[in-house]
């Protein structure tokens, strides 16, 4: 062999070695109400050759990462090093993210920063800013469909997820005086809600004596949950909401730029809004004035576990135009505040991107097996009705 051959073969070596131990890069963020679904099904080595090492950030409890915001999964496809970088940050977001160049903040790679405990922990704190990178994204997860989102003409690729996703209302647990009466919102009382509020007495009927006042805090226009509840209620996506943010156990009224009302703005994500809700009983009410007021938030299921849980505000449930929210009354077309989940990838995506879609998306082994959704997801073949989306009713 010459001394040319040699070098070409050595070259063709040094290649080959490279591209073994490349590693392929996954980007997704969307929907905060379905990552539990998807959390758990990463988790568990849906995509991967084996179950991946997890990373989490913002979870509900250190011993799980299914609530968790921000997460990495590390392992294999295919033989091929991957590693799936998640920050789920709203379906809208999502869905601009994936139909242009948009970013989100992912954390950084292993060793990046000697602060990052990178290998297998999971932990209830927000990560820190100096953990974190700016990436553009491959996949999102949508909880409302293309057609009826900020982003009508996307590029985006889209697939039912084939799980749908409910929504319930709940109300900061109080002691104010007959809160136990209002125990239902209906669609009319939530247009009042999103307008500004009003007085218990409208959703109690005792309009002399309860006097102290109700108000909606809820997403910023980056969320599919408020897409969803918005559209269903006939208030409308489109319209700004005067909405409340709540400073979590101070109980305060956030105020941003001289107003205590938010429209486009909100939470940034479900697990942020359920976490917020305290007992406002002694919160002082900086719209209407004195002491004491009510919230009404609209969450998806497994940020309502964390609203109701004994951890925060303990908040409580309330029934939608008089119908209790449970899986068969979704299943059977009775409870209307739900949303099809979508799976959507940036056009032109690498195959790798693709294929991991692919695998969430199978309506046995991905996001839609039971294992992974804990009762937050309904699978799409239990449902007896279905709908276009949060503008049309459920039919059989």
């Amino acid at each position: 062999m010459n001394i040319k051959s040699s070098l070409m073969a050595v070259a063709v070596g040094l290649a080959s070695l490279s591209l073994a131990n490349a590693t392929n890069y996954i980007y997704m963020t969307g929907s905060t109400a379905a990552r539990g679904a998807v959390n758990n099904a990463l988790a568990a080595g849906v995509g991967f050759d084996h179950p991946p090492t997890v990373t989490a950030y913002g979870a509900s409890a250190s011993s799980s990462a299914q609530n968790a915001s921000v997460l990495v999964f590390s392992n294999t496809v295919s033989g091929t090093p991957t590693i799936v970088k998640v920050d789920w940050s709203g379906s809208e977001a999502g869905i601009i993210d994936v139909s242009g160049s948009g970013t989100e903040s992912f954390l950084l790679d292993p060793g990046a920063n000697s602060d990052v405990p990178f290998v297998g922990s999971t932990n209830t704190a927000s990560v820190s800013s100096a953990d974190e990178i700016a990436h553009t994204v491959d996949l999102a997860m949508a909880d409302n469909a293309i057609t009826y989102s900020k982003t009508p003409s996307s590029t985006a690729s889209a697939a039912l997820a084939n799980v749908i996703v409910p929504f319930v209302f709940v109300k900061t647990t109080t002691t104010i005086t007959d809160q136990g009466s209002f125990t239902n919102l209906t669609a009319d009382g939530f247009k009042i809600l999103a307008s500004g509020g009003d007085k218990l007495g409208l959703f109690t009927g005792n309009t002399t004596n309860d006097t102290k006042y109700v108000y909606l805090a809820g997403r910023d226009d980056n969320s599919g949950t408020r897409v969803n509840v918005l559209d269903e209620t006939g208030y409308g996506a489109g319209k700004s909401v005067n909405q409340i943010v709540l400073a979590g156990a101070t109980q305060a009224m956030v105020i941003q730029s001289g107003s205590v009302y938010y429209t486009d703005e909100g939470q940034a994500s479900g697990g942020t809004l359920a976490k917020s809700l305290y007992d406002t009983t002694s919160a002082t009410d900086q719209i209407n004035g004195g002491t004491g007021f009510i919230a009404v938030a609209y969450l998806g299921m497994a940020d309502d576990a964390t609203a109701e849980g004994s951890s925060y505000g303990q908040a409580t449930r309330l029934t939608y135009n008089g119908v209790a929210y449970s899986v068969a009354a979704v299943e059977n077309g009775t409870y209307t505040i739900w949303g099809n989940e979508y799976i959507l990838n940036k056009s032109g995506a690498a195959s790798y991107v693709t294929a991991l879609k692919s695998a969430l998306d199978n309506s046995t082994s991905g996001i839609a097996n039971s294992a992974y959704n804990d009762g937050y997801e309904i699978p799409k073949p239990a449902m007896h009705v279905s709908r276009s989306g949060p503008l049309t009713s459920p039919v059989f």
